[in-house]
């Protein structure tokens, strides 16, 4: 997963698109108030906690001395408020644990914004708008690589199969599809790279000869964005064009959230032309 410095962790913050990896971003440390982009963090319904505390954790745990000190969190006697306390704090470390409050629960508040949306009916695409996610987009597009050589990429949606023109094969990198043309699956975990590249190279080669043949096809994942951008980044390069130029191709002729993460991208740049 990438993780770029400066992401916003406040209540107010923009919300990622659904689905992506960088929802880490926007929360913080339910212990010390680390945010995710400090380091590595665990998230698990909205509750955060970093690396280091959870080092501490285990310190207590197994009766070692702590290999940090424990975070300074005024008005606080252990985990419940304490009154005096309170009353003793200085003002502005008090407001900057009122504000670190309101960041650690920013994602639980969110959360009870699209369950209450959900719970009265609403249905995906409108609980991301409760959510306050941005729309999201699907693929159908057409990516060409040179003359009479093109392939079609596609996301996952609500009706994933409905095609003007079905395709005479389907490469998906994600093992939920199952439509009614002949296809087939690369082993690509989300966010990732194939685990397997010797095999993915193979698929990807097979389906390029295809669309040399004049076969309509098309290669797809989820969103359509990581492991298919890095796919059709994987693709140029399988048409001639340079490792060190592919991603940035894939995302200004078909998408420009295409390949999601460091990883995708370094792994395009390290193969061979």
């Amino acid at each position: 997963m990438s993780e770029e410095d400066g992401g916003a962790t406040g209540s107010d913050a923009t919300p990622p698109e659904a689905g992506s990896p960088h929802l880490s971003e926007y929360v913080v440390c339910g212990c010390c108030g680390t945010p995710a982009t400090g380091g590595p963090i665990l998230v698990i319904g909205g509750l955060a906690i970093c690396r280091g505390c959870v080092s501490m954790a285990a310190d207590l745990y197994a009766g070692r001395p702590i290999s940090r000190p424990i975070p300074d969190r005024p008005g606080w006697l252990g985990g419940w408020p304490d009154p005096e306390g309170l009353a003793a704090a200085d003002p502005a470390a008090l407001q900057a644990e009122l504000d670190l409050l309101d960041q650690i629960g920013a994602p639980a508040a969110r959360f009870r914004t699209g369950a209450e949306a959900a719970l009265g009916g609403a249905d995906a695409e409108r609980v991301a708008t409760a959510l306050g996610f941005p729309p999201r987009h699907r693929h159908r597009d057409p990516v060409t690589f040179g003359e009479g050589l093109t392939v079609i990429a596609v996301s996952w949606g609500a009706d994933p199969y409905n095609r003007e023109e079905a395709p005479d094969f389907g490469l998906y990198l994600d093992a939920r599809w199952a439509p009614p043309w002949p296809h087939d699956h690369v082993d690509w975990p989300d966010f990732s790279v194939p685990p397997d590249p010797s095999a993915a190279a193979a698929a990807l080669t097979a389906l390029l000869d295809r669309a040399r043949t004049g076969q309509r096809v098309e290669i797809g994942c989820l969103g359509g964005h990581g492991r298919t951008g890095t796919a059709l980044a994987w693709l140029a390069v399988l048409s001639g064009r340079s490792p060190s130029e592919a991603v940035e191709w894939v995302r200004a002729n078909y998408c420009e959230q295409a390949v999601e993460t460091d990883d995708q991208a370094s792994f395009i740049a390290a193969l061979h032309p």
